[in-house]
């Protein structure tokens, strides 16, 4: 049987922050967070885990959602296929007023862990100026439960209602799903769900369904399947060049330089 080649751990670090962006495989971690960490989830994930207590418990975390580990908490968490997953922790001191959070949607989170992502995945040089700018947008996050307006509108998109979209969305990708059908499953306008999903996650629906067929890509790839225009279509593109187009924009690299960097 052949084996499925892992992605590597990408990390990068300035005086200030330190980043890492883990790859989607199954793990079993125990520590004590020396500092306070910043996680976010970019894939939704299962398992079981304990935060500041022995009491094991399972966990379901919600893909594109903020998670804070105070300084001095202890961690155990596992999960039989995780999930692509950053983590942020300042290289000298703490953040002050960082509470434990988990399973937050947070648009400004959201926006600075996938430039932070494009960065470690990218083939270029990482330009430290920026790494710091996202890494410190990301690590205010810490202290900031809620953003705030359009807060009535993020509070519509309940984790129930979040939940659906993201069934709906897997059910539907290699279909060439649009925001016009998804808002119809939902009985909402197109524009209604634009601006309340987009006030909630920090993402629009088109980019979270990119998110998502993306994210398809690469899970065939290190799969092992070889056909290029093959898992373009099995992930909802119009075509190889169309996946490639939107594989450079979002991730840094193209799916030939990603299947290049795998393990």
């Amino acid at each position: 049987m052949a084996t499925v080649p892992h992605e590597p751990i990408r990390s990068f670090a300035t005086a200030s922050w330190r980043a890492e962006l883990l790859p989607r495989q199954p793990y079993e971690i125990r520590y004590t967070a020396r500092k306070t960490a910043i996680g976010y989830a970019f894939d939704s994930q299962f398992g079981a885990h304990a935060f500041a207590t022995d009491r094991i418990r399972p966990f379901r975390v919600r893909a594109h959602t903020l998670a804070v580990v105070p300084e001095g908490c202890d961690v155990y968490s596992r999960s039989s296929q995780g999930g692509e997953y950053l983590t942020l922790a300042p290289m000298t001191g703490d953040l002050p007023g960082a509470r434990q959070i988990t399973d937050a949607p947070n648009p400004v989170a959201s926006r600075a862990a996938h430039a932070l992502r494009a960065l470690l995945l990218g083939g270029d040089p990482i330009d430290p100026s920026a790494f710091e700018h996202h890494a410190t947008l990301l690590g205010a996050c810490g202290d900031a439960p809620e953003p705030d307006p359009p807060a009535a509108m993020a509070r519509w998109m309940t984790p129930r209602r979040l939940d659906r979209i993201a069934e709906f969305v897997d059910a539907r990708l290699e279909t060439g799903l649009t925001v016009a059908e998804l808002a119809d499953a939902l009985d909402l306008s197109p524009d209604f769900l634009c601006r309340a999903f987009k006030a909630a996650v920090g993402l629009t629906p088109h980019a979270y369904i990119a998110e998502q067929r993306l994210a398809r890509v690469r899970a065939l790839i290190r799969a092992g399947e070889r056909d290029l225009s093959a898992i373009a279509y099995a992930s909802g593109f119009s075509s190889h060049a169309h996946m490639t187009a939107a594989f450079r924009q979002r991730l840094g690299l193209t799916p030939r330089g990603f299947r290049a960097a795998l393990g």
